[in-house]
């Protein structure tokens, strides 16, 4: 008797569970998308080239991606009021030299809890660390929408920290 109704019972609750699950993610489904390819052109001073020459050093460029926020969920932010959109990339180039991005795959949905600015992308670069724990570059960076990015490579010069 008690194993009939126990499994009737959790009959039931898989039934009404089953039933449920379509509505209860349907609002949460993302609706991704893919940002524009972009390129970043490193240059570098000649002290810079010849230090990263000898022991074989190599520059990396990172590529961050959020969006500000524009107040509507405080629960998306980070400490400084940002709102992540896409997974960070990094490359590495042997010495001064293009890299290649490509468009970063974000939830379209978000854009909803950014300011009018948009997608963008904050670009960082530095030496790869292999013959100094320490980095050996102080270079520009790029902070912008990424479609101002993707509309031509974006230059960036490094030198040595102190030169």
């Amino acid at each position: 008797m008690i194993d009939r109704v126990w499994r009737a019972l959790s009959v039931s609750i898989l039934a009404s569970a089953a039933a449920l699950a379509p509505l209860q993610y349907a609002w949460a489904a993302p609706d991704w998308t893919v940002g524009p390819d972009f390129a970043v052109a490193v240059s570098l001073s000649p002290k810079a080239a010849a230090r990263l020459a000898k022991p074989k050093e190599t520059i990396v460029i990172s590529a961050d991606f959020y969006g500000d926020s524009n107040g509507k969920s405080p629960r998306m932010e980070n400490q400084v009021g940002q709102i992540v959109m896409a997974p960070s990339q990094k490359t590495e180039i042997p010495g001064a030299g293009m890299a290649r991005f490509h468009g970063p795959k974000y939830d379209k949905t978000r854009l909803a809890y950014v300011d009018t600015h948009g997608l963008q992308v904050l670009i960082n670069v530095f030496s790869g660390r292999h013959s100094s724990p320490d980095n050996l570059l102080d270079c520009d960076f790029f902070q912008d929408n990424i479609a101002v990015a993707a509309r031509a490579p974006i230059p960036i010069h490094c030198k040595l920290i102190g030169e």
